[in-house]
């Protein structure tokens, strides 16, 4: 019943913020070879990625944390939040650091940040494992989780986020404010057609857990089946949360993911 959430993120050796599109986006660099981009959930910081870096940097992989616009440590600004600008950000931060092409992994709204990347910028991403994305609103389960593991991991995330945020943001009194406008983005966004997914040509993997109680699986299938050449992976007694619930298998499979290019 316990959501067994990550440790803090280790200290990145390279960090610093982006000056991009009127916001300051933080970004934290390790290790060196192919750049990999980690992409966080929504109302999330880079801390959710912090049983995946050491893994990666092992590897032989450049890692990459970004923090979303108005979450995380990254500044914020007044217009409406759009996956669109969010993905127009990673790219103003990839400009900033030099990069040129990356790999990208999101979770949850990061998924669908780097599946927006991989749609609007192919030239600049080599390949996207998506997990816990979804292609609209109606996709999205917004009523309480009926199972009850669901419904508890559920309450442990939203504090944890909180916690993160009031810790790590420059404006950690705005809590309720990001709340509130997260929550129209999701009421709204995104808004992808099965046509979108079928123009892709980046190598994709649409993942997710079997227990997932927030996205349709429906929808999950859907844009596996779209994409051209894209693989599913469906985590066994996973949530949301597999990168936390299963690290070692979650870490697996990314590394599997990467290794194909």
């Amino acid at each position: 019943m316990q959501l067994p959430v990550p440790p803090d993120l280790p200290k990145p050796p390279v960090s610093g913020y982006a000056p991009v599109n009127g916001v300051k986006i933080w970004y934290g660099v390790f290790g060196n070879g192919r750049s990999v981009i980690l992409l966080e959930g929504g109302e999330d910081s880079s801390d959710d990625w912090s049983l995946l870096v050491p893994v990666l940097v092992r590897h032989g992989y450049r890692v990459i944390v970004i923090d979303t616009r108005c979450q995380g440590r990254s500044t914020c600004s007044p217009e409406a939040l759009d996956y669109h600008l969010f993905a127009e950000d990673t790219i103003g931060a990839m400009n900033h650091l030099g990069i040129r092409r990356a790999a990208i992994v999101g979770f949850s709204d990061g998924g669908i940040i780097g599946l927006d990347l991989a749609m609007r910028h192919p030239d600049r991403i080599t390949r996207v494992f998506a997990y816990g994305a979804n292609s609209s609103p109606a996709a999205e389960i917004f009523s309480r989780p009926a199972d009850p593991i669901a419904a508890a991991h559920s309450k442990a995330s939203d504090r944890w986020c909180e916690a993160r945020y009031r810790a790590e943001s420059p404006t950690p009194g705005a809590w309720k404010q990001l709340d509130a406008r997260i929550q129209r983005m999701w009421q709204t966004k995104p808004n992808y057609t099965s046509a979108d997914f079928r123009a892709l040509r980046v190598p994709v993997w649409i993942a997710d857990g079997d227990r997932e109680a927030y996205i349709k699986r429906s929808d999950t299938d859907m844009m596996a089946r779209a994409i051209p050449g894209a693989s599913e992976l469906i985590f066994p007694d996973a949530d949301h949360y597999a990168m936390w619930e299963d690290p070692a298998l979650f870490n697996r499979a990314v590394l599997s993911f990467l290794a194909g290019g």
